[in-house]
Parts: C-alpha cells; structure tokens; sequence
C-alpha cells in the first residue's frame, strides 16, 4: 500500500474518490490509491519542475520525513476503512478485503470446505473460501438494503432502534457495565447502534419476504398456508427417499455403522515412511492383544481426533461415501462390508492437498437396527412436516428475493451478482 503523505486533504480526497464512484471498477482487488495532485482543481496537472527539468519538493514537505502514520481517532478510522483494497461495490457500500476476511472469522460463516474434494491445495481451498465469503457479504449486504427500500417512517425506524439498545443495556446489567462491554468489543455506542441498524434493516426485509411479519403497508401478503394434501405428499416422499435428514422427519432411521479410527500424522512422526511404520506397528500391536485401541489414539492421534473425534456414527451409505473419499478403492469398501465388530482394517493412506500423509487404522465398532416411520396420522408429525415445509418454503423466498434484490441493486462484481441472480449465494 502506498504510504500516504501528512496532510488531511489527502484523507479527505481518498473518501471523496471512493465515494464518488467514478475510480471504482468491477475488477477486484485494485489499489485505493490517490494521487497528491487530485487535491487540487485538475488531476492531471503535472508535477512541478525547476529549470532544468528536475521535479520540485512541494511547498511544505520536508524530503527527510517519515512517513505518514495514523494517529487521532478520526485518521485510524479513516485508514482502516478507505486503505485497503476494495473487492465488491454493493449498492452505496464498499466491500474490502478486510471485510471479506473479518466473514471468515465470524461464527455465522458457512465454510464451503466440508463440501470440497479432500485433496484440493491450499490456493484452491483459499480461492473457495474467499468466494464464499463474498457471496454470503454481498447477500448480507443486500438484504440491509432491501430492508431500507421497505418504506417505513424513519421514526418507527428510530424508535425500534432505541427500544433494542435499551434492551442490549438491561440484558448487560445496566448502561456502566454495557460501557464496559462496548469498550471490550472495540465500539461506542454509535457504532454499536449502526450495527443494530443494520441487523434491524436485514431482519425487517426478511420477515417481509418469507411473511413472519407485516410489510411497511400493514399487511402481510406471503401465503403460509400448507394444506393436507402437501403434507401427505411430503410423507409419503420421506418413506421413500435415501436423505437421512428428510427420512428422519417421518422417525424413519436407517441403519447405522459405528467405527474408530486411529490417525497417524507424517507431520507428527516427521516423515512419510516412520509414520506408516508406526501406523503397521500398532496394528500388530493390536491384533496380538498387547493393548487398546483407546492408548493408542491418545498416545499417537492428533488432538482434534482423540476422544469423539476418533468416533464416526453415519448411515452406510454416508459411511461408505466417506470412506471412498478419503481412501479410494476395494479396501476401505471390502472393510466396510464385511466387518465385524472388533475386526481392523488395512491401515489406509490419505494424502492432503497441503503436501502431508495420513495413516489411518480403522476399528469396526457394529451396526444398529433400522427404525420404521411414524403413521401418518400421528399429531407430531404433521407438525414437524409442518414446519419442515415451511423452513424450506422460507429459503425458497429469501434466496428468490435476493435474487431480485441482485437484479435491481449495484454490485460490481459480476460473477458474484450473476451467481446470486441464479439463486446460488449463501444458504
């Protein structure tokens, strides 16, 4: 980035340029940058020069000094929002990368990597990553102007607002202790009542689409209706359909396979073949009876797969799509279907987009029996059929909604915007 000089007018002019919209493109990742010269009436007037041609030090400026830093509250703020490199130009709003990585960090993230083949690299992975969180800022941001195009009062706006920051006061333990959480979060209580703004707006255009509440008219005009007919149709779809979530809706399960896995990391052993060897080495260990399979993962596992991370619980069918994921071939499958409990697998090699191996030892924990559905007539449930239909229904509106809000909104990226006019944002 480069470093910008002392002087406010060079401040102001980086907020007036970005404002204006006229320097920003489509392209991502481009340089807010601004020129010293565009503080004065022509951006394009050439540097001053002395007589034989060289370039002049501008009045003022002393060549030996530092470089400009932030230092007031006002130049930090202004630094961190306009410095950096913009991504996405949604309606009146500016995407940065500081943004997009700020959603990556958040709890309400949806992470595409579980959906991702297991030996994508780490660029890949990266791309991916900052893809989605892209569409699902864009889609946020959408939803935050949808909901100010509703045409409310701004008073009932105003009002709604202060009523929830008395709340956040009182659910804190009154206005010292909400000063103290506001200072540990970094904001005051402006920011931190743009902030409820902003969730307020979202929620109001999405109450408005999916019909939980009344538009700016007064009337609700989404039908939520779903008659008796739609929800035998569901149910009688539920007993027929693999998903294991929609078969659970009717109390259906499937049988389910448990196994443990013992996981030897190459990072951890220091190369390839001493994990492998340790990985054979405890397999012997075990068929000879010498141990347990519990002292071995605690012993050798990584952290994150000790304890119920050593544990898999899955429908056959899942098992055995996960097994051909991380291990393709006959082994995984030939364990898979003719084990029985206590029974090891062959130890199995998984190679990680990032350069390192896995060993990994499975034990066959059994099967648990099927369970049958529920009759139709049963009250419950109709009501979690019911609910069921109207949760999808809801995503059906809110991702048609934004799709409209997609169409008729600026946003400069357009494999983001055409992604979101099809309907493939966040979910």
């Amino acid at each position: 980035m480069r470093s910008l000089r002392l002087t406010q007018h060079a401040l102001v002019a980086v907020v007036l340029v970005l404002l204006s919209g006229g320097p920003l493109t489509a392209a991502p990742a481009q340089r807010r940058t601004v020129s010293p010269a565009s503080t004065g009436t022509s951006a394009s007037r050439p540097a001053a020069q002395d007589q034989q041609g060289r370039p002049t030090q501008p009045e003022g400026e002393d060549p030996g000094q530092q470089p400009w830093a932030p230092r007031t509250p006002l130049e930090i703020e202004l630094m961190s929002r306009f410095s950096d490199c913009f991504f996405i130009v949604v309606g009146d709003e500016v995407v940065t990368q500081s943004d997009l990585q700020q959603m990556v960090a958040s709890p309400s993230f949806e992470d595409p990597t579980p959906f991702l083949p297991a030996d994508i690299s780490p660029r890949e992975l990266a791309r991916e990553r900052l893809m989605a969180a892209a569409l699902q800022q864009t889609e946020a941001q959408l939803k935050i102007e949808g909901g100010q195009n509703q045409g409310f009062e701004p008073e009932l706006i105003e009002r709604a607002l202060t009523g929830d920051m008395e709340r956040q006061v009182i659910a804190r333990g009154g206005p010292v202790k909400f000063g103290d959480y506001l200072a540990s979060i970094g904001q005051d209580a402006d920011s931190f009542r743009a902030i409820l703004r902003t969730r307020l707006m979202s929620q109001i255009w999405t109450d408005s689409v999916t019909g939980r509440t009344e538009g700016a008219t007064g009337r609700i005009y989404v039908d939520s209706y779903i008659r008796p007919s739609t929800l035998y149709r569901r149910y009688q779809a539920d007993l027929a359909t693999p998903d294991i979530q929609r078969a659970a809706e009717v109390g259906r399960q499937p049988a389910k396979v448990s196994i443990r896995r013992l996981i030897i990391s190459s990072q951890l052993e220091g190369d390839e073949q001493k994990a492998s060897d340790l990985a054979e080495a405890c397999r012997e260990f075990l068929l000879t009876g010498a141990g347990s399979f519990e002292d071995l993962v605690n012993q050798y596992a990584p952290e994150d797969n000790k304890g119920s991370g050593s544990r898999l619980n899955e429908s056959e069918q899942d098992m055995s799509r996960l097994l051909q994921r991380f291990h393709p071939g006959p082994a995984s499958a030939d364990f898979l279907a003719t084990a029985a409990p206590g029974d090891l697998s062959p130890v199995l090699m998984f190679s990680a987009g990032d350069g390192s191996s896995y060993f990994i030892l499975y034990r066959f924990e059994g099967r648990s029996e099927a369970v049958e559905a529920f009759p139709f007539g049963d009250l419950e449930l109709q009501q979690s059929l019911r609910e069921a239909i109207s949760n999808e229904n809801r995503g059906r509106r809110i991702t048609r909604g934004v799709s409209i809000l997609a169409r008729t909104t600026r946003v400069s990226d357009p494999a983001v915007r055409e992604i979101l006019i099809k309907g493939g944002g966040a979910r």
